[in-house]
């Protein structure tokens, strides 16, 4: 799912950086094979190459046809309701509100049209955030935007000084979530509402996937919920679709390279939105 890992921009940054070095061919085949014929993996990846030299207009198309490729009509439409549902939440929300690892800002560009409290952005990765920076800077200029990077399991928020708190799958895939609750509980005052999907615990090529990403804490359902209660949260899920999600494909030019770890094989997925106060 675009977002799905918090170090997919860095790490993917530091293999093109690579092959750039040892095989030009194939960012050149990225950059210049036609569109229109490209594999979705391929293209998501052209996106980032196009990204990291300030391309945006480009690299937002590639990226828009990757997605639309990838992901079905049903998967789309879930993700694009499960944003407008936050949108609808956070109506009347007090700031400033914190967008826990915004990634590529998928959530940030449903929320900050005509919104008018003050949004910060954060991610592990400070060259996701210069990214971002750049990307958001027209939308936001008159009100600013902050822009901070760090480990969302240590925060650098005072005791209840977050009012408002977002995510875009930021919690699903943190992986040995560890004190992740806790660390959000003591700086969220207010309200936290998170975009996450769930799978089924039926053993199968899937939950040997979570297992082996350790992705377990936050991946299923009842544990997540629990998580949220042991760390003193009242929680909801609301907005709840059950929607098919296969695998995504493989690089082509990019042989094996993948945007997704999840799912390997088809099943329904549980896309919701948790609120927690």
């Amino acid at each position: 799912m675009e977002d799905q890992r918090d170090d997919l921009w860095e790490e993917t940054n530091s293999q093109i950086e690579a092959l750039a070095k040892s095989e030009p061919e194939k960012i050149r085949l990225l950059l210049e094979s036609p569109i229109e014929t490209m594999n979705p993996t391929d293209l998501f990846f052209r996106g980032l190459v196009l990204d990291s030299r300030r391309q945006y207009k480009g690299a937002r198309e590639a990226r828009d046809l990757a997605l639309e490729r990838s992901y079905s009509p049903e998967q789309r439409a879930s993700m694009s309701d499960q944003m407008q549902f936050v949108r609808r939440q956070m109506v009347g929300s007090p700031g400033p509100v914190v967008d826990l690892a915004s990634g590529m800002g998928s959530l940030l560009e449903v929320l900050l049209p005509g919104a008018d409290q003050h949004f910060v952005a954060t991610d592990l990765s400070p060259r996701v955030l210069m990214r971002d920076q750049a990307v958001f800077g027209e939308i936001t200029r008159g009100r600013g935007m902050s822009y901070l990077a760090f480990d969302a399991r240590h925060t650098p928020f005072a005791d209840g000084s977050v009012p408002t708190m977002v995510t875009y799958l930021g919690l699903a895939n943190v992986r040995d979530p560890g004190g992740l609750m806790k660390e959000l509980r003591r700086v969220v005052s207010g309200e936290l509402l998170a975009i996450n999907l769930f799978y089924p615990e039926r053993r199968g090529p899937n939950t040997d996937a979570i297992r082996q990403l350790k992705l377990e804490a936050l991946m299923y359902r009842k544990s997540a919920l629990r998580q949220f209660r042991e760390a003193g949260f009242k929680v909801k899920v609301e907005n709840s679709q059950n929607v098919l999600s296969r695998p995504t494909p493989k690089g082509e030019i990019l042989e094996g390279a993948e945007t997704d770890s999840l799912p390997v094989a088809d099943t329904f997925v549980e896309w919701c939105t948790l609120v927690a106060s």
